[in-house]
């Protein structure tokens, strides 16, 4: 039954009178249906009424049974309620007169939680062992997850399962070498997490509650309070608390002991025996939560700054043998804290943008350094907070800036580049350094930017075609800075030969996979628009670097590589596509299934098809560029802005700007 908005209470002393009075009613119908019954049958007489009286009789006692039983229930439900203080409507528990004690009108259902109380917490987590206590636990699990149903009898069952029982269930399941360990637990945690979601109208669960998030000092006790947390889906306002009660508070504050609890129960659940990692783990998947505990981390004894508290994580991360597992569980919480993957880029909300500030500065300290199982994580922060990290990029306004919240003076806005906050440029190399040594999230970072690049572009070169505006080129300006700092990360955490192995080796894909069946695939011309960008700028910044990518791109593919020929087709596309001023192009240079004009590697893939006899297609393919280049040559404002803006790309500000403080 759902919960009632109308006041339900209930007086035990009352019910308890009504009881009595029941008893005695019963007592005496009983005795005089047999003091008569004996006298009619001295007398021959048959009385079938007074059989009747009896079964009314026996009715009432078995009521009077009930009546006790319901009100030893309601005293248990209802204990604690005047005392409990606070917000939350917690003194109206006891609300409607002396002894009333408000509760749900759910009494069935509470039957129903204290049965399977007293079945797990008196017998059968108690009176058996191994594969007959398993097989028991698991038989009844389908009626511990139904209480999630009814959040009011989930914090009954809690309330009345003994404290002994309740604060060490994992270990008890785990120890019996249960199979279904892990789902037995996860019934439990859901009807914790449906019970501390609830309406507070069981008054004892209160206690449960105040147990959950209580200091505890010995670690398997803390441990299992956390097991039972992690899945329970808690309130945010109770993750952070026991988060923090049970393990941060002490672990901001630096004091020093084994964080590490027992291993046997871990492996049931899959589970770090770490409470650091552990606690970080019932915190994730909540950015409400994450911001709070390490917002809160310590009290009032702890000074630190939040990006100092971050630090703290990931330096005792590369300290101690469980560190993979606090550092997967820190990058964990660290995308929940800054909503990564609940917020779209480019819309952030403040709250999740300063904590995202923050959990950059913090990692990119380490760049390179940072442990291997958080940079899946910070590639995801970074694909979300694209926005910011081509804006940090930026070299512009660059001499004396700081990362912050604050846009910096003079700073400049493109159409379509919303960053919540501001980052210098050495913020933004070093934190690229977390994860650009990873081969999944750099590959996702980059199509990520590439579709920003491709999506601002041709947003800039849609205002400019409507007013004399530079927006096109400005922004080509900001991506070649951006590219810039995204290859020297990658150059320095990798090495040149790898970083420029990896670009050949992406630039290559995307050219071959350009046409799929005759069609452009937008997503691919994007990647490649970037790569393109990329590859142009290491063709600038060293003869070397390019002469190696030139390279590696001929071994696989058999073309020759122009790197500023390509430039120049991918502003003239991207140009024309947004609708800047020029002729119509000539029919032959305009793919007839989007309208737009062919890409470069259109035309080489048309120049090869085309090709045949003793006629070369690099032959054919010059014919088709010459025709381009007679087109742009024609536009000069067009033919202008596409020379400008390819020039704009080659940076090799990041090898010669950018300083690292030690």
């Amino acid at each position: 039954m759902a919960p009632t908005a109308e006041f339900c209470g209930i007086d035990p002393e009352q019910m308890g009178q009504l009881a009595t009075s029941l008893r005695g009613a019963a007592d005496r119908l009983t005795a005089f249906s047999r003091e008569f019954e004996g006298k009619l049958r001295q007398n021959g007489v048959e009385a079938p009424a007074l059989r009747e009286i009896t079964d009314i009789a026996d009715w009432g006692g078995r009521q009077v049974s009930m009546l006790h039983g319901r009100i030893d229930l309601i005293k248990t439900l209802g204990n604690g309620a005047p005392g409990l203080g606070g917000a939350g409507g917690a003194a109206s528990m006891a609300a409607g007169g002396q002894g009333l004690i408000r509760l749900p009108d759910e009494l069935k259902d509470f039957d129903i939680a204290q049965g399977l109380a007293r079945m797990y917490g008196e017998d059968i987590l108690v009176n058996f062992h191994g594969e007959s206590q398993a097989k028991l636990i698991h038989e009844h699990i389908d009626d511990v997850a139904k209480l999630a149903d009814n959040p009011q009898a989930a914090a009954a069952f809690f309330a009345l399962l003994s404290p002994k029982v309740r604060n060490s269930l994992p270990d008890l399941i785990a120890s019996t070498g249960s199979k279904t360990a892990k789902q037995d637990l996860a019934a439990f945690s859901k009807a914790l997490g449906a019970a501390l979601n609830a309406p507070a109208l069981v008054p004892a669960f209160a206690q449960v509650r105040a147990d959950l998030v209580k200091p505890g000092e010995e670690k398997g006790s803390v441990w299992n309070r956390l097991a039972l947390l992690k899945g329970a889906n808690a309130p945010s306002s109770v993750r952070s608390a026991a988060a923090r009660a049970l393990v941060l508070d002490d672990f901001a504050k630096g004091r020093s002991r084994d964080w590490r609890a027992g291993a046997t129960q871990t492996h049931a659940y899959d589970l770090p025996p770490d409470l650091v990692a552990l606690s970080l783990e019932v915190l994730a998947r909540d950015g409400a939560a994450v911001r709070d505990a390490f917002a809160k981390m310590g009290g009032a004894e702890v000074t630190l700054s939040q990006v100092d508290k971050m630090k703290l994580f990931i330096d005792y991360a590369k300290s101690v043998g469980t560190g993979d597992e606090v550092a997967d569980a820190f990058g964990r919480a660290a995308e929940a804290g800054s909503e990564a993957t609940t917020e779209k880029p480019g819309r952030h909300s403040p709250e999740a943008a300063v904590f995202a500030l923050d959990l950059i500065r913090a990692a990119g300290s380490f760049g390179d350094d940072l442990p291997h199982p958080a940079r899946d994580s910070m590639g995801v922060i970074a694909k979300s907070y694209v926005h910011e990290l081509v804006s940090g990029g930026r070299f512009d306004r660059a001499s004396d800036r700081v990362s912050s919240m604050q846009i910096p003076n003079h700073w400049e806005a493109f159409p379509g580049v919303t960053p919540a906050f501001y980052l210098s440029p050495v913020d933004t190399y070093q934190f690229m350094k977390t994860f650009v040594g990873a081969e999944i999230p750099a590959d996702e970072f980059n199509s990520a930017v590439a579709r920003f690049r491709h999506d601002t572009l041709l947003a800039a070169a849609r205002l400019d075609a409507q007013g004399n505006t530079e927006y096109f080129g400005k922004a080509s300006v900001a991506f070649g800075d951006f590219g810039s700092v995204a290859f020297k990360a990658a150059k320095d955490a990798l090495g040149v030969e790898d970083a420029v192995a990896d670009l050949a080796l992406d630039f290559t894909k995307n050219t071959a996979g350009l046409l799929l069946g005759g069609v452009v695939v937008a997503g691919q011309v994007a990647e490649l628009g970037w790569e393109i960008t990329q590859a142009y700028i290491i063709s600038s910044a060293s003869d070397k670097w390019a002469d190696s990518f030139n390279t590696q791109v001929e071994a696989a593919t058999e073309k020759r590589v122009d790197l500023a020929k390509r430039m120049k087709y991918e502003m003239a596309y991207l140009l024309h596509s947004g609708g800047y001023p020029a002729s119509e192009p000539p029919k032959e240079l305009v793919s007839t299934t989007t309208g737009a004009l062919k890409t470069y590697d259109e035309l080489v893939a048309e120049a090869r098809r085309e090709a045949s006899g003793d006629k070369k297609w690099e032959e054919t393919l010059q014919k088709k560029l010459s025709t381009y280049e007679e087109w742009m040559d024609s536009n000069g404002k067009f033919d202008e802005k596409i020379e400008n803006s390819s020039r704009f790309q080659t940076s090799d500000l990041a090898e010669n700007l950018l300083k690292i403080p030690n």
